[in-house]
């Protein structure tokens, strides 16, 4: 019995010795406490939704403008008077090259949309491109007109279907 604990005691050791332990790692979390927070949600032709149909447009050519804001969520509390007399800066996030943003699926793969503002403040209109996607706004908009923008789809050379997304991020000043 004796030999039998030694025996499964020594085999036990040389089973966690060769064992090895992952290194530490660190995850981080980060985040913004703020006291406006409004619920926004992209709206197209007076409907909520996060999907922009930009129609067809002929190769090398530029399609028509489709129109869409970004609104306060109608049930947001108190997000009207929390943004009086504050500028609303929108910056996007996705896959922006010189002229626009490019597709991440689809055939046609030079294609891409132009993302411009609408009612957005200073004395002109700002595209979105990889040279700067942000824009401001009177945050006051978000109630009402909303933060406009139009997009258009640009084609390239490669004809099929044009897919992309973007991210956006609001923060308040």
């Amino acid at each position: 019995m004796k030999k039998q604990f030694l025996a499964v005691s020594a085999l036990t050791l040389a089973v966690l010795s060769g064992s090895a332990l992952a290194a530490p790692q660190d995850v981080q979390f980060v985040g913004v406490v703020t006291d406006v927070t409004c619920d926004i949600k992209p709206e197209v032709n007076g409907t909520t939704g996060n999907y922009v149909q930009l129609g067809s447009v002929s190769a090398n050519g530029t399609g028509a403008d489709t129109f869409f804001t970004l609104k306060a969520d109608g049930s947001a509390n108190n997000c009207g008077s929390a943004v009086v007399g504050k500028t609303a800066t929108v910056s996007w996030i996705g896959d922006f090259n010189g002229e626009g943003l490019t597709a991440t699926s689809g055939a046609a793969i030079d294609a891409v949309a132009l993302i411009t503002t609408v009612n957005a403040t200073g004395q002109s209109q700002v595209t979105m491109t990889s040279a700067g996607t942000e824009a401001a706004f009177d945050a006051a908009n978000l109630t009402n007109a909303g933060l406009q923008y139009k997009a258009n789809l640009k084609g390239g050379t490669e004809v099929g279907d044009y897919i992309s997304s973007a991210a956006f991020l609001v923060q308040y000043n």
